[in-house]
């Protein structure tokens, strides 16, 4: 598999896995299953976790060993998911601040991906 194919997977599970963990972390404000079921949540996030775990060894390996990488691009990725996700479904406002972190949270993201 090539870089740009690693990348790719690796983004798209840590985004995935940001998702779903947003839904078991918040889901109980909105959904009534979610609520009544964090058993099943948990359980849920089970094949989750793996991926996760197979995506943060492809993501230190593409950084030769190097752990804070794979770190920051989670932290960027979960900061921006998670903004997105609060303002569509608990309808929470984007303010100067949020937009602020958000900001920053790409730049640390540029800087993982592009400062070699």
């Amino acid at each position: 598999m090539n870089k740009i194919m690693m990348y790719g997977y690796v983004f798209v599970v840590y985004i995935l896995a940001q998702v779903f963990a947003f839904y078991q972390l918040q889901g109980h404000t909105w959904s009534k299953w979610i609520k009544d079921n964090p058993f099943w949540m948990s359980v849920l996030g089970v094949p989750f976790t793996y991926y996760t775990i197979k995506a943060a060894r492809m993501m230190i390996d593409l950084y030769d060993g190097q752990s804070w990488p794979n770190r920051l691009i989670g932290f960027s990725l979960g900061v921006t998911i998670f903004s997105i996700m609060a303002w569509f479904f608990l309808k929470e406002p984007i303010n100067i601040k949020t937009v602020i972190c958000l900001f920053l949270s790409f730049c640390i993201l540029l800087v993982q991906l592009f400062w070699k």
